[in-house]
């Protein structure tokens, strides 16, 4: 099969495209025909494994970690699951015509929706629902706030809360044309917030009546938590996904006592299969009726072919995109 391989030489890493054998499946694995692949901004590091227990060892150093397909093989103990099932998941070796995952970690494709979106779907799906319904608890009525809300996730996480009943939900970008592009795609939160023009402190208080948000979404790290300290309510929950920004920041400690906030971090990297298996099995029941109904959207900015992938890595780094890349193999 063809794919893009991580080409490590003198300490540098480089995308080539090459032949190399198909995946060998081991018991409860599926081969899948790879139709569309998402590149996330993890991809950046080309760290293959980046999500250990989210599918097997791969032979080859194969990139990218989120993709849909048609089930091709079944393997041994699977059962539930036949050729020409319609697939997607989190995994690994993604930049490939056939990868494999095992069974447990896939969600099926609805019938209304095309490749393109369903291999751009699986890691800001199921990172903004696991950040807003499973860590931060999530009720309807609470106000959220979404940092980074043009980003793939932030776009979800928007989306899904209001799916869920929050109010306000608001989110920031430093990019003015990024907020106008989700405001013509009716993508926009309730509130948005241009941190090159605004402060966001200051906005969300305005937009809470001096409460602030109840459910923080960081995407961004460092430069952000003291502002999120300062603008979260009595009893909030920041959830600290991404580290765009950086990775360090210091901490008022009376700040977050006096407020009672609660600080969570999260990441796919450390959790086990059956941890990740229960995050797919839920946000599939819960929230992909509403995306085959066209209540959950997401823009994806441009598809790239599998032997142009070395272009969408430059794509992605010039952070000019507006919601997902795609790699169709």
């Amino acid at each position: 099969m063809r794919a893009a391989v991580v080409i490590e030489e003198a300490g540098a890493k480089r995308i080539e495209c090459r032949t190399v054998p198909r995946p060998i499946l081991t018991e409860g694995e599926l081969l899948v025909r790879v139709h569309a692949a998402g590149l996330n901004r993890a991809d950046l590091a080309m760290n293959v494994g980046h999500f250990r227990s989210a599918g097997a060892a791969l032979g080859y150093a194969i990139p990218g970690v989120e993709f849909a397909g048609e089930v091709v093989e079944v393997g041994e103990g699977v059962t539930g699951f036949s050729a020409g099932d319609r697939v997607m998941a989190m995994g690994q070796g993604a930049f490939a015509e056939f990868a494999k995952i095992h069974h447990r970690l896939v969600m099926r494709v609805p019938s209304p929706m095309a490749w393109i979106q369903a291999g751009t779907a699986p890691v800001a799906l199921m990172t903004a629902y696991d950040a807003l319904i499973t860590r931060a608890g999530l009720k309807s009525g609470e106000s959220v706030l979404v940092q980074a809300a043009s980003s793939g996730v932030g776009i979800f996480a928007t989306q899904i809360a209001r799916l869920k009943g929050a109010h306000p939900v608001m989110g920031t970008s430093s990019s003015e044309s990024k907020l106008a592009a989700l405001a013509a795609a009716s993508l926009a939160p309730d509130i948005s917030i241009d941190t090159s023009k605004q402060d966001t402190v200051e906005a969300v208080m305005a937009a809470t009546q001096g409460r602030g948000s109840d459910v923080i979404i960081d995407m961004v790290g460092g430069p952000t938590l003291d502002i999120h300290l300062r603008a979260a309510a009595l009893r909030g929950r920041i959830v600290c996904v991404g580290r765009m920004g950086g990775a360090r920041a210091q901490l008022d400690f009376d700040l977050l006592a006096l407020r009672r906030l609660t600080l969570i971090g999260v990441t796919f990297r450390t959790r086990t299969l059956d941890e990740i298996a229960a995050i797919a099995t839920s946000a599939s029941a819960d929230i992909l009726p509403d995306a085959a109904a066209g209540r959950l959207r997401w823009p994806v900015d441009k598809a790239f072919a599998l032997e142009q992938a070395p272009e969408a890595y430059q794509w992605m780094r010039s952070n000019s995109h507006l919601g997902k890349l795609v790699i169709t193999p």
